[in-house]
């Protein structure tokens, strides 16, 4: 029912075991090293991501899929950064669509044939990375294929060849994806082919967004026609026009463009203004900082939003579905009939009438009394009260089979409000698709029996229930019949006191007849409110065991409910450090920001220019 989104979480990019062998260790105002504020922010991305990696989201939750697929690339940067420190390399990107020529210009760049190119598309399938070898140990942490350069070319710069945004290959797209929040400067390439694609300009607009140094290039260019279009379209939409032109020459992909094209050292010239000075650099890099962790909150709050929506959502759709199974429950006794044996009312009518005997304190002279009555009624071969029948059918029998109807019949109705509940509900519109809608149905078979095992459980009710009623009389009841029998006595009494004892044969057998009819009379009335109150306990119970057999149906949802609210303990664990994170990021930026620039010897005076294939270029 879940679907893990695990594997868009891949940190392996980040050795968390890793020391701090980049960052330099200088102190603050406060005399807080900036590793010891690194490995505190570390602390709590280190938190961050090991609980988004553990978190399983539903099928069909509609978190915006761009921004939880940035969040781990954002970290990553994140982390990255605190370990390297502000005082690291520039990353310099060659972006762009496909065949525009990027590998051509990254190695024309360098002098060499370091990122391979060719007609191929898409040819480049893995971020290639030049690194100064003054800069070597960076190269673990670069997720791509590694180019060790020797020389005096670009020291602080890290050049990558990136693949195609817009190619057809996913890995591709990815893989440009995370270099472009990786970079903190950019060559854009596209050409007269791919420069109105509507990807261009999206992306164009991305990185002019976060204000990082761009370098946009023109390449192979025929004629001025599409110059001209391409400097208007970026004037009217960036209020810029400056770009590099670099002409068509008639020379395959893996030949290098010629040293002396001007283009080519323009571009060369523009990537040095960009590096500046240690401050300048070190300013790049604090913007890239800056950005990440601006990004990094925007992301969360937005994955956020919609999950803490779907949460109550869901809650929503508990209550409700709580709320609904106990309406059926209530009303399910109406719609099934519980007709009692009659034998069953016929023994809690007796033992009653057992019990109110027993209690009765004229019992032996009434008896006596009515030795004449019990004899004729004997001689007469009358039984009082009539001989049950135990070989007539119970009712009950008759209701099982309208039971289960009932039962099953609103288990189905209930399943499929349920679903269009569910379905309707817009903060998880996606929650019950049709397949799992189907499987909330308890199956026949299994209806069939947990329906027989309420029925038995109801039987096994009726029986005890039956012989502890009269255990259970209550005062009042008690009260009643003795009352009775001492105000009927007492007006007998009265009656032989006031015929001056004159106690005749007549009147001994007219009281011997009435008194036992009367107290007899008196005991069915209590009878019958005791057969009455346990008819009444009858269908609550009837009522109860039925609600237990929808209950079933009602838990199958809830289960489910809560299969897609498993990830809710780390989503809370996650907002908690974020909310920390965030709390303290203006801090950690200050700390990295007041970094000492690291001040290296001056190279020696021929590496003070930029060379391109081995040419010096002022």
């Amino acid at each position: 029912m879940t679907c893990p989104i695990r594997s868009c979480f891949d940190f392996d990019c980040i050795d968390p075991n890793n020391a701090l062998p980049f960052a330099r260790v200088a102190l603050d105002n406060d005399g807080v090293s900036l590793s010891e504020m690194n490995l505190h922010g570390k602390d709590l991305i280190e938190s961050v991501k090991t609980r988004l990696g553990a978190m399983e989201l539903p099928r069909g939750l509609e978190v915006p899929a761009a921004r939880l697929s940035e969040l781990p690339k954002t970290l990553a940067n994140v982390e990255r950064r605190l370990t390297e420190g502000a005082n690291s390399p520039l990353r310099l990107a060659l972006f762009g669509p496909t065949g525009v020529g990027k590998s051509k210009i990254f190695n024309s760049l360098l002098g060499s044939v370091v990122s391979p190119a060719g007609f191929r598309r898409p040819f480049t399938m893995r971020p290639v990375y030049s690194v100064h070898e003054s800069h070597s140990d960076l190269s673990s942490r670069m997720q791509g294929d590694i180019r060790i350069r020797k020389g005096d070319l670009w020291r602080d710069i890290v050049l990558i060849d990136t693949p195609d945004f817009d190619s057809v290959e996913q890995h591709n797209r990815e893989e440009a994806e995370r270099v472009l929040l990786e970079a903190e400067a950019f060559v854009f390439v596209t050409d007269v082919q791919k420069y109105a694609d509507h990807s261009t300009w999206e992306y164009l607009e991305r990185i002019s967004a976060e204000n990082k140094p761009l370098i946009i290039v023109l390449n192979k260019a025929v004629s001025e026609g599409a110059e001209l279009d391409f400097r208007s379209r970026l004037d009217r939409k960036f209020h810029r026009s400056d770009i590099e032109v670099i002409r068509e020459r008639p020379i395959d992909d893996a030949t290098l463009i010629p040293s002396d094209d001007v283009a080519l050292q323009r571009i060369g010239q523009r990537v040095s203004e960009i590096l500046g000075t240690p401050t300048e650099c070190r300013a790049l890099l604090v913007s890239a900082f800056r950005a990440d962790l601006r990004r990094l909150f925007e992301s969360w709050d937005a994955s956020a939003s919609t999950l803490r929506k779907y949460l109550a959502g869901v809650e929503a759709l508990r209550v409700r579905l709580s709320n609904r199974f106990e309406r059926a429950g209530a009303t399910i006794v109406e719609d099934v009939s519980t007709p009692l044996d009659p034998s069953v009312k016929a023994e809690v009518y007796e033992r009653v009438l057992e019990r109110l005997r027993a209690i009765d304190v004229l019992r032996y002279p009434r008896r006596l009394l009515a030795l004449p009555f019990e004899g004729l009624r004997l001689l007469a071969g009358k039984w009082w009260p009539s001989r049950k029948d135990a070989s007539r059918t119970s009712p009950e029998e008759a209701s099982r089979n309208q039971g289960f109807q009932v039962v099953e019949s609103r288990l189905l109705s209930l399943v499929e409000e349920t679903r269009a509940d569910f379905q309707s509900e817009a903060r998880c519109p996606c929650l019950l698709c049709v397949e799992v809608a189907s499987a909330m149905r308890i199956p026949h078979s299994e209806l069939v029996e947990l329906h027989r095992e309420k029925e038995a459980e109801f039987r096994a009710w009726l029986e005890r229930e039956a012989r502890d009623t009269a255990s259970r009389l209550t005062t009042e009841s008690k009260l009643k019949f003795i009352l009775s029998q001492v105000i009927y006595n007492g007006i007998f009494v009265g009656i032989q006191i006031h015929t001056a004892g004159h106690f005749t044969l007549l009147e001994a057998a007219t009281d011997g007849v009435l008194s036992p009819l009367f107290a007899k009379a008196v005991g069915m009335v209590v009878s019958s409110e005791k057969v009455g109150q346990f008819e009444k306990m009858a269908r609550a119970e009837r009522a109860r065991l039925l609600s237990q057999v929808l209950d079933a149906g009602k838990a199958r949802f809830e289960r489910y409910l809560d299969s897609t609210v498993a990830w809710q303990a780390a989503f809370e664990s996650v907002s908690r450090d974020m909310e920390q994170l965030e709390s303290e990021g203006e801090s950690l930026l200050e700390a990295y920001a007041n970094v000492p620039v690291a001040v290296s010897p001056p190279p020696p005076a021929e590496s003070r220019r930029t060379r391109l294939g081995g040419d010096a270029v002022t």
